[in-house]
């Protein structure tokens, strides 16, 4: 996904860096090329890539320079077929609000230098080999709205500095190897829209206040983890709240019917868990905006109920229950957001 952000520097910001220029973009670029063993894919840097002038660089495939200051502001290499490690060096680009080396091959930990792009908004690593852990520096970029880190093979805990991430609208981190608790922090982020940790092995409980200072999340993804507990009532307090996704999640506890209250909900996924008690009697109040409820898998009891008021809804998965009475059920698989 090419996300291109809208941005121009201020000289406020430059008073805070070094009088670097565009020579040293330059330079910071040139040592990236040489950290990718392999352009069999796609040989464009090695003709596009080339030393004439410092401005040219501008010019080079994959980057864009600001209109004020003529630095690089955006690298963009997505889909490019790269083999590779990130270099410290990238760490002088201080002018960069944009990263993304979308679906490569880069592989290795995350130099301690990127800590360095204090103007970074935008990080895109997904779909490559990156490992080791988060570092905790992860947590200095207060102008990063976006991160997605998913579909590599980051481990150890969540660090809990994440959540000085203030400006943040998107946290991707699904199918890594994450272990340890939900960082708490990232709950005190209120511009957060999507945070999404599918696929993971994160333990512990949903922490009961996890909810009270989110009011912008649309979009909560926890499936396939090992948690443990139910879901606590605070969720009530995600006025804006979309998509709940907590299939195969670990979770237990007598299912809670404020969810079938909460307006803004389109999407209920609690699928392959332990959940038991009933449905409610009204499933779809007056102004209900459900449009799936995935609840196959549980230990759910009792009689399904007229759902004639569900006009909304279009797939219903009750399947493997203890449930009596009869629906008619259209199976599909829940997305993982």
């Amino acid at each position: 996904m090419l996300f291109l952000l809208q941005f121009e520097e201020t000289p406020s910001l430059a008073t805070r860096l070094p009088p670097l220029d565009i020579s040293t973009d330059q330079s910071s670029l040139l040592a990236f090329k040489t950290y990718i063993t392999n352009f069999n894919t796609n040989p464009t840097l090695v003709s596009n890539w080339t030393t004439t002038t410092p401005s040219s660089v501008c010019n080079w495939v994959g980057i864009t320079c600001g209109k004020l200051h003529r630095r690089v502001v955006a690298l963009n290499l997505p889909n490019m077929g790269l083999i590779g490690t990130i270099p410290p060096h990238l760490g002088n680009l201080s002018f960069l609000a944009q990263l993304n080396i979308d679906n490569n091959s880069f592989y290795g930990d995350l130099p301690k230098e990127l800590a360095n792009l204090r103007r970074l908004q935008y990080i895109n690593l997904r779909l490559n080999n990156f490992g080791g852990p988060i570092p905790p520096w992860f947590g200095a970029f207060q102008e990063l709205q976006y991160v997605y880190l998913n579909n590599n093979s980051f481990t150890g805990s969540i660090p809990q500095e994440i959540g000085n991430l203030q400006s943040l609208k998107v946290l991707n981190m699904q199918f890594n190897m994450f272990t340890g608790s939900i960082p708490r922090g990232i709950f005190n982020v209120s511009s957060l829209e999507r945070l999404t940790f599918v696929g993971n092995s994160l333990s512990g409980n949903l922490p009961a206040d996890m909810c009270n200072h989110l009011p912008n999340l649309q979009i909560l993804s926890l499936s396939l983890n090992d948690l443990e507990g139910g879901i606590p009532n605070e969720f009530v307090n995600l006025v804006n709240l979309e998509i709940l996704s907590l299939a195969s999640a670990g979770l237990t506890g007598v299912l809670p019917h404020f969810l079938f209250n909460m307006s803004s909900l389109q999407v209920i996924g609690i699928l392959e868990n332990n959940f038991s008690g009933s449905l409610p009697r009204n499933i779809c109040p007056q102004g209900s905006a459900l449009v799936g409820i995935y609840f196959a898998r549980n230990q759910l009891t009792g009689g399904i109920f007229d759902m004639g008021n569900c006009t909304s809804i279009q797939t219903v998965d009750l399947s493997q229950n203890n449930l009596t009475g009869t629906i008619v059920v259209s199976v599909l698989q829940l997305p993982h957001f």
